[in-house]
């Protein structure tokens, strides 16, 4: 399968899933993908893969000689992230990498483009390795706690980095009898910082 559109925003229902490996939603992605500011042929580091919808659609989205680095410590995430890039035809450019951050980000080419999906309270220090090997980009973060979100935005200020923060919740649509609900999903903390 192959995603016939210029624009992001897979449904999420089209990717293949695995109880207990994460899932950036479609809606979610738009908005993270916008604010990396993807090149043509660009690199990006997408840390803590999980699926793979970011690196699928970064990979889409930077279109033929681009190349995304998928990295997550989770073996299930590294294969999902494989199988996905495989169904959306850009296998090709998407290179996923078992290990965990921030240790494996120093073994990969540098790249001027990060995504960050997880971390956890190893999250500050993802944020200043990325840093520490980036000199000029853009790093963009999703984020569902306040604590990780404090401890993001305190990474940031340690580094001096310029940042933004946006908040997106999304409802969706759904049938329940003859009506139209909407349904909410978890806010999501969208944090683009820019070196």
């Amino acid at each position: 399968m192959t995603w016939p559109y210029a624009t992001p925003g897979i449904p999420d229902e089209l990717f293949v899933r695995e109880e207990g490996v994460p899932m950036t939603k479609a809606e979610v992605r738009a908005v993270a993908l916008s604010k990396l500011r993807l090149p043509r042929g660009g690199v990006l580091v997408d840390v803590g893969s999980g699926t793979g919808t970011v690196a699928v659609e970064a990979a889409l989205v930077m279109g033929e000689g681009s190349r995304v680095y998928a990295v997550d410590k989770d073996p299930a995430a590294v294969r999902l992230t494989r199988t996905n890039a495989e169904k959306f035809g850009v296998g090709d450019r998407v290179v996923a990498v078992e290990g965990e951050a921030p240790e494996a980000l120093y073994k990969l080419p540098k790249s001027s483009r990060y995504f960050i999906g997880g971390g956890g309270r190893r999250l500050p220090e993802i944020i200043k390795a990325v840093f520490d090997i980036m000199k000029e980009g853009a790093v963009v973060a999703d984020i569902v706690t306040l604590e990780s979100l404090r401890l993001a935005l305190g990474a940031l200020e340690e580094v001096g980095a310029q940042y933004e923060v946006y908040m997106v919740q999304v409802a969706r649509s759904k049938k329940l009898g003859g009506y139209s609900i909407l349904s909410p999903l978890n806010p999501v903390f969208v944090v683009a910082a820019y070196a």
